[in-house]
Parts: C-alpha cells; structure tokens; sequence
C-alpha cells in the first residue's frame, strides 16, 4: 500500500488551527476578549493554507479562490479591529 506523504503545509494548518482553538478557549474561560484579533489573523492564516492545500490538490482554481477571499477578509475584519481598539 502506497502511504501518503505528510504535507508541510497540513502540519502548519494544524498548528494555526490548534492556536486558534486555544486562544478561543482561554477568551471564553476568563472572558476576556482582548485577544480576539490575533484569534482572527490566526484564522485566516489557516484558511489561506487550506486555499492552497486544496488548489494543491485539486487544480481548481475555485475553491483555492474562494478560501483566499475569505482569509483576506477575516484579516481585514482583524486589523481594522486592532485599529479601532
């Protein structure tokens, strides 16, 4: 059987996704929201990498455009959120 190879970009994906799931569980538990614009930068890191994971493996171009113009969107959300504060 043919293992499959273990991809750099899902390690990184993971390790964003268990950042943002951390930083959201200690938000919640001290109810303390302050870092609620890193959680967000976080999560559109991870979604820009699951853009390119699946233009990676797919070829279409749809989907990786699609995750790209969410995680741009998240990011502007973030930074504008960080501005106002």
């Amino acid at each position: 059987m043919e293992r499959k190879k273990f991809e750099i970009l899902m390690l990184f994906q993971l390790i964003f996704a268990v950042l943002v799931m951390l930083i959201g569980i200690y938000s919640k538990v001290t109810e303390n929201y302050n870092l609620l614009p890193l959680m967000l930068i976080l999560l559109s890191i991870m979604l820009f990498i699951m853009g390119l994971r699946e233009y990676k493996r797919t070829q279409s171009f749809l989907w990786g455009t699609i995750c790209l113009c969410i995680s741009l969107y998240i990011l502007f959300v973030a930074v504008k959120g960080i501005m106002i504060n």
